[in-house]
């Protein structure tokens, strides 16, 4: 399970970092608003989706909130924002929908056609689970990779009855690391040199069942204080 995680608060800072970290220089889009070979507007585009956090480079990504993605049209990647988590009947009051687990992927064909049609990648610093410790206590812990400034987390959207995009992150079982602290970790996809990390958008949905593992890689962790730690 995920439920906060930390990316960037603009989306030109954010594509600078990519840019940097993957050597991909991405076009930034407001969903299908904006012309994507309007280069022109980015600047206007960033001020119109910049809010309180405009001095802050980082920011925690929250459900129900608008969030940094990465999408693919066309043969094209972009930067835009999508809604996290997925409310099929708002009016029923239907369950938000925020972590796609990687076995009802491959079981239920409704997400596993939504995987293949609708993917994208959600670009993060690090994300945050809630150990249990007890006396029905959680401690905040955050989660970080050794060595990585950023890692990319699958996902797949679907367009509500409002035309707003929506999405989910996919999760699977946790690594080594990852047990001691919560039973469920975010996909994160390897950085590596063998296959290119965007591959996802272009794979086949099979292909892409066999990336939804727990990373074997080396992760830290800080523990945060409650707010009655806190004096």
């Amino acid at each position: 399970m995920c439920r906060q995680f930390i990316t960037a608060g603009k989306l030109s800072g954010l594509r600078k970092i990519i840019e940097e970290v993957y050597n991909e220089d991405l076009k930034i889009r407001l969903f299908d608003e904006i012309d994507k070979n309007e280069e022109d507007l980015e600047e206007e585009i960033d001020e119109e989706l910049d809010d309180e956090r405009k001095y802050k480079r980082d920011y925690e990504a929250i459900l129900t909130h608008n969030i940094p993605v990465i999408s693919y049209d066309a043969g094209e990647k972009f930067l835009t924002k999508m809604k996290w988590g997925i409310r099929f009947s708002p009016e029923k009051k239907s369950p938000l929908i925020f972590n796609s687990r990687d076995d009802t992927i491959a079981a239920k064909p409704f997400w596993k056609n939504t995987f293949n049609k609708n993917r994208i990648l959600i670009p993060m610093f690090g994300f945050y689970e809630w150990q249990d410790i007890g006396q029905k206590r959680k401690l905040k812990t955050k989660i970080t990779l050794v060595n990585r400034k950023m890692f990319l987390v699958p996902g797949l959207y679907w367009k509500n009855k409002e035309g707003i995009n929506e999405f989910t992150l996919i999760t699977t079982s946790p690594n080594v690391f990852m047990k001691r602290i919560h039973t469920r970790m975010p996909v994160i996809l390897p950085d590596d040199n063998d296959k290119n990390v965007f591959s996802y958008f272009t794979d086949s949905a099979d292909e892409n069942l066999e990336k939804l593992k727990p990373l074997k890689a080396e992760m830290e962790m800080e523990e945060l204080p409650t707010p009655d730690q806190i004096k």
